[in-house]
């Protein structure tokens, strides 16, 4: 049986390595330095993207007990970052949101890491940065709904 479509390899080890190596060079190489954890970057971003949400919502997502969101809520909102409300609905459950606060470190760790980026991109050639940014067009769509469809179990 044949592996491949348009002479590309459909091993999924290949596609996972591709992702590891993208994941190594934007975590470990492209940093934000904003003193934000992997984890409290990605909780501040849900709630950028989704709006307010539960604590057990954030904690499902993120792969973390609900008692580690918690700690890690307080030192959000101790920052500034995030504030419980009540729900408009049901003034007994809390939901967190993003504050104005967050939405900025939010954009500014962003825009730090395009910075850094695009440095790191000035060390290839015009030939190399054009076959990366054709790459990326072809598999940003497909990307975006592996993401969507695991955003979607949370």
């Amino acid at each position: 049986m044949d592996d491949t479509i348009m002479g590309v390899d459909q091993n999924p080890a290949a596609v996972a390595e591709l992702f590891e190596t993208v994941t190594v060079l934007m975590m470990r190489h492209v940093p934000a330095p904003d003193g934000l954890s992997l984890t409290a970057a990605a909780t501040l971003g849900s709630l950028q993207r989704r709006g307010p949400q539960r604590i057990t919502a954030l904690a499902a997502a993120q792969g973390v007990t609900q008692p580690s969101m918690t700690q890690l809520l307080r030192r959000l909102e101790d920052a500034g970052l995030v504030a419980r409300v009540a729900e408009p609905t049901d003034g007994r459950v809390v939901l967190v949101q993003l504050t104005a606060a967050g939405d900025e470190t939010l954009r500014t760790r962003w825009e730090t890491r395009l910075g850094h980026l695009e440095t790191v991109l000035q060390t290839l050639t015009d030939e190399e940065r054009a076959t990366l940014q054709h790459a990326a067009e072809e598999a940003l769509p497909v990307a975006q709904k592996l993401v969507n469809s695991l955003a979607a179990r949370y």
